[in-house]
Parts: structure tokens; sequence; C-alpha cells
């Protein structure tokens, strides 16, 4: 069974928009916004036992990245959080593009996207959510 749903944080030219696609084998995550969202970078984030020699889950993460593109500084942490928090391969592809961004505006944006991975995270932990 594959299920959809669609998620949003920020206002403006800082909100993130985002699809979210489960089924058995994984997650995927469509990430845009800002002035012109597009794909400027692949994350792919599988789950594994811990380095640390306890019970807990970690991941390997590989990135693609379009050259010039840091959509990656959004992505990276949302596949980690989610595939460590639902033990599940994820792929995020993610494209943000504000025109002369600011250090500050760059800032807003990854904490815009910390706030719509935990979004996503207790959707997905709620089956009962989705599409």
């Amino acid at each position: 069974m594959i299920e959809t749903f669609f998620e949003r944080y920020g206002e403006g030219r800082y909100c993130l928009e985002s699809v979210v696609t489960r089924s058995e084998g994984g997650i995927n995550v469509y990430v845009g916004g800002g002035e012109r969202p597009h794909i400027g970078t692949v994350v792919l984030s599988q789950p594994r036992p811990s380095l640390k020699c306890d019970v807990s889950i970690s991941c390997t993460t590989s990135v693609i990245n379009i050259p010039g593109h840091m959509d990656d500084a959004v992505a990276v942490p949302m596949a980690e959080e989610i595939c460590k928090a639902m033990n599940q391969v994820v792929v995020v592809t993610c494209g943000i593009h504000i025109d002369n961004a600011t250090n500050k505006e760059i800032d807003k944006i990854i904490r815009n996207g910390r706030e719509l991975t935990k979004i996503i995270i207790i959707r997905l932990s709620n089956k009962e959510g989705l599409i």
C-alpha cells in the first residue's frame, strides 16, 4: 500500500512545502520552497544499528548535489531524522531558492526545515493521519 500526504511550514518566501509518500519499502519526501522550487539535491538515508554498541538506530547517508546548490543543508538532516525515527530507508529530494539570500534568510530556511521534519515524523508516526 502507498500512502501520501502533504505538509508545509513557514510563511511567504520562507515557506517549505512537502509531499511525503510511504510504501512498504521506504519513505520518499520532496521539499520545495522559496521563490523557485526545484530539484537541487537528492539524499538517501539507510537505517543501521548504531556504531556506539547500543540498541539505537543510526543511518548511512548518500548525497547527490547539483553544483552550486545548498539544498543539502535542509535535506540531509531531514532524511537522517526521518530514517532514524521510522527505521526505514528515506529519500529526500529538495529544492529551495531565494534570490540573493542572506545568511540570516538561509538560517531561517534551515530552521523551517527542522520544524517541517518534526511535523512529518509526527504524521508518519500516526498512521491514521495519512491520506
